[in-house]
């Protein structure tokens, strides 16, 4: 649409208020002014985009990691006190009689598979000094104190 000289244009178009008419120089000064307008609009949108890069994104990175570390450690420290206070999960005391189970069980089956002879005879107070006095004289036998004297070692 070519306007002449003197002619009038609704401004409307450029304001987005009311239809008014306006001289040709000012609608082309307005046309200049909305350019100027869309051209930083779309400078400044790609400076949002980089803005969000440069402040958003380390923002949210460092919110989420706080969240993760925070929730974390109070998830341990709840943890550790229901362990100490006893209270603790079906499944995990389930697990825990489960491994005791399986301990009590290794335990009996070594024993049983050790040989067990009920009609060994437990020795009297007496027999056992006895024994032990035997012991004692056949350590100190003379031979073996010169053996140990030469040798210098304190056991047989």
């Amino acid at each position: 649409m070519l306007l002449s000289r003197g002619s009038r244009i609704p401004v409307s178009l450029f304001a987005g208020k009311t239809m008014r008419m306006i001289p040709q120089s000012q609608a082309q000064h307005a046309v200049v002014g909305i350019n100027r307008c869309l051209a930083t609009r779309a400078s400044k949108k790609n400076d949002g985009s980089l803005r969000f890069f440069k402040a958003g994104l380390p923002l949210l990175l460092f919110s989420g990691l706080g969240v993760w570390v925070v929730s974390n450690g109070i998830a341990g420290k709840n943890k550790e006190r229901d362990a100490f206070q006893g209270r603790i999960s079906v499944s995990e005391r389930q697990a825990m009689m489960q491994k005791e189970h399986d301990d009590v069980m290794e335990k009996i089956t070594k024993i049983v598979e050790t040989p067990f002879d009920n009609t060994k005879r437990i020795e009297r107070p007496e027999e056992v000094l006895a024994r032990r006095r035997e012991e004692r004289e056949h350590r100190n036998a003379w031979y073996r104190r010169l053996g140990r004297w030469i040798v210098g070692s304190g056991g047989d």
